[in-house]
């Protein structure tokens, strides 16, 4: 567990957080984008990782946009009209094991953005004692 200490806000360590995790998974994410979303979600991704390298907080745009990644991720915007390409994911033949890496990288980034600090909750505040919240 990082040193978390009164002095650092939640949306700091938030977006260092999430800025490490797409760091550490890049080019699994960016791939998994791609092949879920097609090319436009794959540049929409690699705009948001542009982003995230240069916020210095946790806005309401880039939790947007991590809410529609995530969402990308774990299948939740099928059936979504407004969704970038949608259908691209029908193309994987679910016995592909390429479906066993992306469901690997969604439960990562739901346990990533479960864990982040409450905005609303002091810094020093023991993660155990805050209230539950929404993901990103």
């Amino acid at each position: 567990m990082p040193n978390i200490t009164p002095s650092r806000s939640a949306g700091t360590i938030a977006i260092r957080t999430i800025r490490r995790f797409v760091v550490d998974h890049l080019e699994d994410l960016s791939e998994a984008s791609l092949l879920l979303g097609g090319p436009a979600a794959q540049r929409r991704f690699l705009r948001l990782v542009s982003r995230l390298r240069q916020a210095s907080h946790l806005g309401p745009h880039l939790r947007r946009e991590i809410r529609w990644f995530h969402g990308l991720l774990t299948l939740e915007l099928v059936g979504d009209p407004d969704a970038t390409d949608p259908g691209h994911f029908c193309d994987i033949h679910p016995d592909d094991l390429v479906v066993t890496g992306i469901c690997r990288l969604a439960d990562a980034m739901t346990e990533v953005l479960c864990a982040l600090p409450d905005a609303s909750a002091p810094a020093d505040t023991p993660a155990a004692a805050r209230p539950a919240r929404d993901a990103a």
